[in-house]
């Protein structure tokens, strides 16, 4: 498996330009920015230690696309989300590939309801497997339906690394389809969207991003992975993939399967797909003839029931019925 060596991609400065001190060249590294009086006598940073080697797999490219789609890239690591297994994936990511210890880690969960806040950190502590002691005070927000949960780790040289890493990987990322898919299974669990129609069927999936670049460049790995895609939607700052063919390559590198609650709702909505939108005419008309052997309907609940449009059903299937004598 290909192994990378981080001090090779590590930048020499910040992106403010302060310098970025490297000590330790076996299996470790230890980072940190220096005092310094050129910027105002500012102190120096905390120390972090990182593994040095990585080797690239699912596992890497997963937690970097969920970083990439749904973490801060300012002061340190973040990463937010509202879905415990998610967060336990970004963690081991963090753990395995990087080497940074979890209890390092601080956590804000922002409730939706007031006065139960030690509680849910008594929850999410022990769920997390971080000390309830690195838990923060906990927001309320009456707009969420559900705790919504930051795990971060300040350091600014970490944040200078994994842009540093992002940025060359991309090529790796576009020449194999296994780190492609894992890339996008974190980007869309972070960013993705599942949209059914009225009848619970699968309409389209949506990327969303404020980010072009990072259209252009999930774009790109759609593109490698052969699925078509729609155009990119400045106002809902998105873009779809639509199509049997395109969702079903979709499925089959499991691109949703890495946030749970949207798996199960593509899966449904995929398999009502299969049934409705792919049947020939013969079996659409049969089930026609089976919703009405119980009674009058109008088009639309035809329509809804067959899972097609209705015009579909009332300029072609109904007009053969009739011709037939049905």
């Amino acid at each position: 498996m290909e192994k990378i060596d981080l001090l090779d991609l590590l930048p020499q400065k910040t992106e403010r330009g302060r310098e970025i001190i490297v000590e330790g060249e076996s299996e470790k590294l230890i980072l940190y920015v220096p005092r310094s009086k050129k910027w105002g006598g500012g102190r120096e940073s905390k120390k972090i230690v990182i593994k040095r080697f990585v080797v690239l797999d699912e596992l890497f490219f997963e937690g970097l696309g969920l970083w990439q789609g749904e973490g801060g890239k300012r002061k340190g690591i973040y990463f937010c989300n509202s879905d415990s297994r998610v967060l336990l994936h970004f963690l081991t990511f963090v753990e395995r590939k990087l080497g940074l210890p979890r209890n390092k880690f601080k956590v804000t969960v922002c409730i939706p309801n007031p006065g139960e806040d030690n509680e849910r950190k008594k929850r999410w502590s022990k769920t997390l497997g971080i000390p309830l002691r690195n838990f923060t005070a906990a927001p309320i927000d009456f707009r969420i339906r559900k705790d919504n949960v930051q795990v971060y780790l300040n350091s600014i040289v970490l944040v200078e690394l994994l842009k540093n890493v992002y940025e060359k990987l991309k090529p790796v990322i576009v020449s194999n389809v296994k780190f492609a898919a894992a890339y996008l299974r974190g980007i869309f669990a972070g960013e993705g969207c599942v949209l059914l129609k009225k009848s619970g069927v699968l309409f389209h999936v949506d990327f969303a991003t404020k980010d072009e670049s990072s259209v252009m460049f999930y774009k790109q790995c759609l593109n490698f992975l052969e699925i078509a895609h729609g155009k990119y939607m400045k106002r809902g700052l998105k873009f779809p993939v639509y199509g049997y063919k395109n969702l079903k390559r979709f499925k089959e590198l499991g691109i949703h399967t890495l946030h749970p609650e949207k798996r199960a709702k593509f899966e449904r909505g995929f398999a009502s797909y299969r049934r409705t939108n792919v049947m020939d005419g013969e079996e659409a008309r049969k089930l026609v003839l089976q919703q009405l052997a119980s009674g009058p309907k109008t088009y639309d609940e035809l329509a809804a029931a067959l899972g097609k449009a209705r015009t579909t059903i009332q300029a072609h299937h109904i007009p053969i019925l009739e011709k037939r004598g049905w």
